[in-house]
């Protein structure tokens, strides 16, 4: 009954019982023994045993400098509970250093806020409506299945659909076009639309004029890319261009789906900022099924602050290290006190950070104690000092945002946990009680967070 997956799961979550119930899936807590690495040995050992000699240890380190002590997580199950809450919290009251988590999208979120006012774009359902689909960046079939849905929805009623993308994808494959521009191109191919739809008057003046900022300066910038230029460097026909323009210029409701890809590239926020100006200058924002989508998370406003409870910092400002710069934060000769500890969870560095020889010598350091909270034997693991079984998205409470539809999900434990796997939260909320944390919010349980 849910109202965007009409009951049909995508195709990664179509295998998470398999991952659930995996032969190789951790279920005890383990503690390294012998060396790091690849070829790294472990033994079981209770959750007592393992919990007190990791308090003891952070305790140590924090007792000389908190900061030394940095917490690794991104996305994980994409859930706010077993996300960035107790953890949160835990973190927090030992006034460790913070992370800033720009792994994934944080430039074209920054140019959404930029160029849109936040990250808000065109609902979802909407695009089965439109007669214009730009599909941007975005193998919808691989990695969108439930918006694919709609665009084929969009297509039986007339719709024609354009893939932008430099890969012949599935995607592609059932569209009515296939631009394939070179990697990191983008925004020359928008302002060379852009050009086309200012040279040929497709534009909205009256949008133009009572709802964007800039224009002139964008009308000037935009001029000085004609499709002649934008092809030598898109690796395009000047005639594909032309005909895109006139298509978006010429038709309404005409959408764009864009996605992530495009805006990791060098210059990849402006590439977004460039692409979110096209439904300004045709008013396409004027029709629902009009403008574009790249990210709705901006419609969920949660408490952050009440799950996460900064003010357990107090006057305490720690330091902020960059996530995707790991391997330089690792590194002996680091321009900054050095990280003595890490405790990872939703996430495997080892595997996902950039400059991944960097990143494992890192890790690799003796004198680094390292904490994983994991499904499986990842890269990370390998370099971890305690493995705790962590449960998966079937054996737990969680809430999900959404950064496609608009609604806020509940999730709700299906399964008991497996073996001896404990939630996020749980394993926060025990390492705080050993390591003598009285605050009440610690005493939390899943369901009241």
């Amino acid at each position: 009954n849910h109202p965007h997956t009409a009951g049909v799961l995508c195709t990664k979550v179509s295998r998470y019982t398999e991952r659930t119930y995996h032969p190789d899936r951790l279920l005890q807590p383990q503690r390294r023994v012998g060396p790091k690495g690849p070829n790294a040995r472990f033994e079981p050992i209770s959750w007592d045993e393992a919990l007190e000699d990791i308090a003891r240890r952070l305790g140590d380190i924090a007792a000389v400098d908190p900061e030394a002590i940095l917490p690794y997580s991104y996305a994980g199950t994409m859930g706010q509970v077993q996300g960035e809450s107790m953890a949160a919290r835990f973190f927090h009251r030992l006034g460790a250093s913070r992370l800033d988590r720009t792994i994934c999208a944080s430039a074209g979120a920054e140019a959404l806020v930029h160029t849109v006012g936040g990250k808000l774009g065109m609902k979802m359902e909407w695009f089965a409506e439109a007669k214009l689909i730009l599909i941007w960046g975005s193998n919808s079939i691989g990695s969108n299945l439930h918006f694919w849905r709609l665009a084929q929805q969009a297509k039986r009623h007339g719709a024609r659909l354009v893939c932008i993308d430099p890969r012949r994808t599935e995607t592609a494959d059932k569209c009515d076009e296939h631009l394939a521009l070179r990697p990191g191109t983008d925004a020359a191919l928008a302002l060379a639309l852009m050009h086309e739809l200012i040279v040929h008057d497709w534009l909205d003046h009256d949008y133009l004029a009572q709802h964007t900022l800039g224009w002139a300066e964008l009308k000037a910038r935009a001029l000085t890319w004609p499709p002649e230029r934008a092809a030598d460097v898109c690796g395009l026909d000047v005639q594909a261009i032309q005909r895109l323009a006139r298509d978006y210029g010429t038709t309404q409701p005409a959408a764009i789906r864009l996605n992530y890809g495009v805006q990791r590239a060098r210059g990849g926020g402006n590439a977004v900022r460039a692409i979110a100006c096209l439904p300004a200058l045709t008013g396409a924002w004027r029709h629902r099924a009009g403008g574009m989508l790249l990210s709705n998370s901006g419609h969920q406003r949660f408490n952050t602050a009440a799950l996460q409870r900064p003010d357990l910092l107090g006057s305490h400002r720690p330091r902020v290290l960059n996530m995707s710069t790991i391997g330089d934060h690792l590194a002996p000769d680091a321009p900054h006190a050095p990280v003595r500890a890490l405790v990872v969870y939703n996430s495997n560095p080892v595997a996902v950070a950039p400059d991944s020889a960097r990143v494992v010598a890192g890790f690799a350091r003796e004198d680094l104690f390292t904490v994983v909270l994991e499904h499986f034997r990842t890269d990370t693991a390998d370099y971890a000092d305690y493995l705790l079984p962590a449960t998966t998205q079937l054996e737990h409470w969680d809430v999900h945002g959404t950064y496609g539809h608009t609604d806020v999900v509940l999730n709700k434990p299906a399964i008991a946990p497996r073996g001896e796997a404990r939630t996020n939260t749980d394993i926060f909320r025990s390492l705080a009680r050993h390591m003598g944390f009285e605050e009440a919010c610690f005493a939390d349980d899943d369901e009241s967070l």
